[in-house]
């Protein structure tokens, strides 16, 4: 008789204990601050044993690293999709810009930004590991994507770390600004979407093959 197969159980446990952990850790860095926060506070809020934190994550600058590392993911993963259906780079930088933008936007986003802020200049290594995971790792990522296209004479491209630096910046424009300093509520998804649109029309216009727009 075949054998049934039984749900690798022990294994999704653990990844949802690794989830809650994450969870609990997110709100404890932004609750106290990098500093302050304990790996036994982290416990605590996770509702799980000090060991079973450590045994997900050596390291409070491990967790933090995941955390960060989790968002930067989010995002890497959308250009890599976006990419790998094959889709013109309208769609997939449309695509990557709707979903840059609601991570950005996000509350709990701003407030880790804030946090990253505030703890750089004592915890000097630290910022540079967050940066390199994070807003670097988009650009690098996307600049590939460019270059790919550069290669396929879809797109005009002799900068694609650069080209990839200022796509993003104009996203950011000054929505993350006003998110970071109060400044007024967030935006509405129309307000959002038009300035995606802005910013994807404005890139292609300047980086579309030239054999293109003669079509």
């Amino acid at each position: 008789m075949p054998q049934t197969k039984v749900a690798p159980i022990e294994t999704s446990c653990s990844a949802r204990k690794r989830q809650t952990i994450v969870e609990a850790g997110t709100n404890v860095f932004l609750r106290l601050g990098y500093e302050n926060a304990t790996m036994d506070i982290v416990a605590t809020e996770a509702g799980v044993a000090k060991q079973t934190v450590y045994n997900h994550f050596q390291s409070k600058d491990g967790l933090f690293h995941a955390i960060v590392e989790e968002i930067g993911e989010d995002l890497l993963s959308t250009i890599a999709a976006s990419a790998q259906q094959g889709g013109q780079p309208r769609q997939v930088l449309t695509a990557l810009a709707t979903r840059f933008m609601a991570i950005l936007m996000r509350p709990s986003s701003v407030a880790l930004h804030r946090l990253l802020v505030s703890e750089a200049p004592r915890f000097p290594e630290l910022g540079r590991m967050i940066f390199a995971i994070g807003p670097q790792g988009a650009v690098n990522r996307l600049a590939r994507y460019l270059a790919e296209q550069a290669d396929k004479g879809t797109l005009t491209v002799t900068d694609a770390e650069l080209s990839a630096e200022q796509f993003l910046g104009a996203l950011r424009g000054h929505f993350q600004l006003r998110a970071l300093f109060q400044v007024e509520e967030l935006p509405d998804e129309a307000a959002i979407q038009a300035a995606i649109d802005h910013a994807v029309g404005n890139f292609l216009k300047a980086h579309e093959a030239r054999r293109l727009r003669q079509v």
